[in-house]
């Protein structure tokens, strides 16, 4: 019957011929489905075993059931000696807890009390302890992450995020406001002003490189939230103008393989970095600090670069011998020392006096006539 139904399903996807075929011949009806009747009762397609290559011999689901049966019987067997033959550990072993545990809940608890009034100490303050240590191990996460602030600000200054490393300063500041009591905040915040210690020496070198004037602007944005041992108000203009003599000088130190080849070329350079750098130095300043200008600090920084300068002239500055390749190379040094003068003036500050001192009338390089002649270039220009 089975075979019947599987064969008149089977039917529909044969071709039309073999239909015809089934329908019409009886004996090939009836060989068919005995051969599907076979194909059913066949216990090998019917096992639930994993399919093998090998020739070993398959057990039947009844044969495995039977042997589990078997080594489950085995091991009880097994345990069953172990236990008898221990029967008087396990005894003994049972015995012992059940007297720890009536100790532990009934008689420690009583020896904890008597202890307590033999020492006169208060079992609600003990209580009060246990509660505080309970309150620290719940919010140890929070713990944790207080004393890694010393970590993490050290990791923001390595990767250059300056400004969360004045957070967490701020934060830590914060919790000794509202802790004054608690000694850990102020140990972390020490560890933490080490590394803004660091940072600041950091900043600092980098501001001896020429740098962009936004990378200044951000530079002295961190600086003047730092606190230093030197927080006065001339500190950070102190810094400033620091930075900038030592930039310049490098600069210059940079041009001194020229003076192997030309002094004049030398020369030339010399005064065209003097120009450039001081010119942008001043430009800085003032837009840094803007209405708190320091008059006397800048007209230091200023006279110290002029006087290095002049010295820089009287060493290299060409005498004249008549040549008129010597008369322009000079006029043309003297030229840009006017309009290093002119730069200047426009920051208010007039060194023409100083510069016509030290090169004119003292070393006499020039004279007040070359000078002159020269001026009046710059002024029809």
């Amino acid at each position: 019957m089975s075979s019947s139904i599987v064969l008149q399903s089977l039917r529909s996807d044969l071709d039309p011929i073999h239909q015809s075929l089934l329908e019409n011949d009886q004996n090939l009806r009836n060989l068919a489905e005995d051969y599907l009747q076979d194909l059913l009762i066949n216990d090998e397609l019917l096992s639930t075993d994993h399919f093998t290559t090998t020739n070993s011999p398959k057990k039947s689901i009844i044969e495995e059931i039977a042997e589990l049966d078997s080594q489950k019987f085995q091991i009880n067997q097994e345990l069953s000696s172990i236990t008898d033959s221990n029967k008087d550990l396990i005894i003994d072993v049972n015995n012992d807890i059940n007297e720890i545990h009536g100790n532990l809940t009934n008689d420690y608890v009583n020896s904890i009390e008597s202890l307590l009034k033999s020492l006169n100490i208060d079992h609600t303050h003990i209580q009060h302890v246990s509660n505080k240590y309970e309150k620290i191990l719940s919010n140890m996460d929070s713990i944790l992450d207080i004393l890694e602030l010393p970590v993490l600000c050290r990791l923001f200054i390595l990767q250059g995020n300056y400004q969360e490393s004045l957070e967490i300063s701020t934060f830590i500041k914060s919790l000794i406001i509202r802790f004054p009591k608690i000694k850990i905040f102020k140990v972390i915040n020490s560890s933490i002003e080490v590394e803004l210690n660091k940072m600041f020496n950091g900043l600092i070198k980098l501001l001896n490189t020429n740098l962009k004037q936004s990378n200044l602007f951000k530079i002295f944005q961190i600086l003047n939230k730092l606190e230093t041992n030197s927080n006065n108000d001339q500190f950070l203009h102190s810094i400033f103008l620091n930075s900038r003599f030592k930039l310049i000088n490098n600069e210059i130190s940079s041009l001194k393989p020229i003076l192997k080849f030309n002094k004049v070329t030398y020369l030339k350079r010399y005064l065209e970095t003097y120009r450039e750098y001081l010119y942008s130095s001043l430009s800085l300043y003032y837009s840094i600090f803007k209405n708190n200008i320091k008059v006397i600090l800048v007209n230091q920084f200023v006279t110290s670069l002029i006087h290095q300068l002049c010295k820089e002239m009287e060493l290299y500055f060409p005498k004249i011998e008549g040549d008129n390749d010597d008369n322009q190379n000079n006029d043309g040094l003297i030229l840009q020392l006017i309009y290093i003068n002119k730069s200047l003036a426009s920051f208010q500050f007039e060194f023409e006096p100083l510069i016509l001192l030290n090169l004119c009338y003292q070393n006499e390089l020039f004279t007040e006539d070359d000078w002159v002649r020269n001026l009046s270039k710059t002024k029809r220009k």
